[in-house]
């Protein structure tokens, strides 16, 4: 390093140019902050409302405005000490509903289509639930016995698409697109592993310890420090930077698979008994990152809140008050009706 230095000196004298000046020194980190965020989402309460209807996961589930508050609960559905998921198929919500347990693998639920007011439509039972890529159908995993399921097509409707095939009970079913299934296989085990199907055959499509979405032609795969996302049509796999230190957030696609958003939801912020929530919108295509407005905040309602879309690109949140943002907007839109006790329940959106 010495004789490397007496070199420039040599040749600067040569040259008869001074030597040059020493690096700036690099800036130092940003301090970590060490005070919580706000509290409770920012934005402006539109004067002519959100116009958005939610179907509440409380027990029995909720139609939710989120201008004037509830509407009803759903008729026909069990209530009570239940646990309750809602999911949404193409524009039509499906609730899974079923007894609470503690065990690894619980009964199975009870599955309703939503129709409105009206009672809902039932599809039986099943383990697990995923909206099939046509957005009029849903794959469910059917107990037949303790230790014998089966994967099955069921339309919206009820009609079945034949008995299915033989599989896990310890399968989960998550999202089909037009390239696959993605199911979980090993749910609640040490050997848990993420698998895109080929449901006709069975046959591995692809395969990761954990596939974080599937959104289109893309899939989000969860890495030790960045995302990657995974182009199905020709294989190609670009990581992502994260701008949170967070590997396994919540990803939330929009419903054209342009862009998804991203939950670095923190349930102990600085080791203190506060949640955070941050949301960031990732462009699936740029593999580019955008916040949205007032972010981050402090909730009490990280796993008792829900992320959807709209047809026309709004990205909504149940978090204290049902907001909407579609993305380039400089502040959410908050609905008038607050959600309070029981209320504060994941939703998707009812159309």
């Amino acid at each position: 390093m010495a004789a490397l230095v007496v070199a420039c000196c040599l040749l600067s004298a040569c040259t008869g140019e001074p030597p040059a000046p020493p690096p700036a020194p690099s800036s130092p980190p940003l301090p970590e902050p060490t005070t919580p965020p706000p509290t409770g989402l920012y934005g402006g309460v539109a004067t002519g409302g959100i116009g958005v209807e939610l179907l509440l996961a409380t027990s029995p589930p909720t139609i939710f405005d989120a201008d004037s508050g509830t509407r009803a609960t759903l008729p026909g559905v069990p209530g009570g000490d239940r646990l309750v998921s809602v999911l949404r198929v193409g524009r039509t919500p499906v609730v899974l509903t079923g007894p609470k347990c503690q065990r690894i693998t619980c009964d199975p639920a009870d599955v309703y289509v939503y129709l409105g007011i009206s009672a809902p439509r039932s599809l039986g039972k099943a383990v697990s639930a995923a909206p099939g890529a046509d957005g009029t159908s849903v794959w469910l995993i059917r107990q037949d016995s303790p230790d014998n399921c089966r994967l099955e097509h069921v339309a919206l409707t009820g009609t079945s698409f034949g008995q299915g095939t033989v599989a896990a009970c310890s399968t989960m079913v998550r999202q089909e697109t037009s390239y696959g299934l993605l199911i979980t296989v090993g749910t609640g085990t040490a050997d848990t592993v993420d698998v895109l199907i080929d449901p006709a055959t069975g046959r591995t499509v692809q395969q990761a310890p954990r596939i974080l979405s599937a959104a289109g032609d893309r899939l989000v795969l969860a890495g030790l420090a960045d995302l990657t996302v995974l182009d199905l049509r020709d294989g190609t796999r670009k990581q992502v930077p994260l701008p949170v230190a967070q590997t396994t957030p919540l990803i939330v696609p929009s419903r054209d698979a342009t862009v998804a958003a991203v939950d670095f939801g923190t349930p102990s912020w600085h080791g203190t008994g506060t949640q955070t929530r941050d949301l960031w919108l990732l462009n699936l295509g740029d593999r580019t990152w955008q916040q949205a407005p007032s972010m981050p905040f402090t909730t009490e309602n990280l796993k008792q809140s829900g992320l959807d879309w709209t047809e026309a690109g709004d990205l909504v949140l149940d978090d204290g008050v049902v907001a909407a943002w579609h993305p380039g907007e400089p502040a959410w839109r908050l609905g008038k009706a607050k959600l309070t006790g029981a209320l504060q329940a994941p939703g998707v959106v009812t159309s």
